[in-house]
């Protein structure tokens, strides 16, 4: 049997069609870095800094999420978990999605597992930020 061959740069170009995914952001150039990022792989990307306004323009889009991504730090009103959570039960998302952070306490690295969110440590590259999508939704 023959090892898996590297996805190329095309392959990856558009690894992300057909996907739906939820964007969860506060920091406003993060966000829109990430959303050019998430839509150049193919991806449509729903964006906001709650839960609440995310499903609002889920809803007005007509959409439903393949995937969720939050960084961990939201809000003092909402932390990525909770957001998160909140987008996958409304909109009965199985994959739950990743949670980021630059937090690298055991306390959150055990929050994120137990709401079953995957967690990624910043700084994240692209190519793992990708496959970590893949793996996901």
């Amino acid at each position: 049997m023959e090892a898996p061959q590297p996805q190329t740069a095309i392959d990856r170009k558009s690894s992300l069609v057909g996907k739906v995914i939820v964007l969860l952001e506060d920091d406003e150039l993060i966000r829109r870095a990430t959303e050019r990022m998430l839509r150049r792989f193919g991806a449509e990307v729903v964006t906001g800094i709650s839960s609440q306004e995310v499903l609002g323009a889920i809803a007005d889009r007509g959409l439903t999420p393949s995937c969720v991504i939050a960084d961990y730090w939201l809000s003092r009103q909402e932390d990525g978990v909770t957001a998160a959570a909140t987008v996958c039960d409304a909109t009965g998302m199985q994959a739950r999605g990743l949670i980021i952070t630059g937090d690298s306490s055991q306390e959150i690295a055990e929050n994120v597992a137990e709401a079953g969110f995957r967690l990624l440590r910043k700084p994240v590259n692209v190519d793992s930020f990708l496959d970590a999508i893949l793996r996901t939704g």
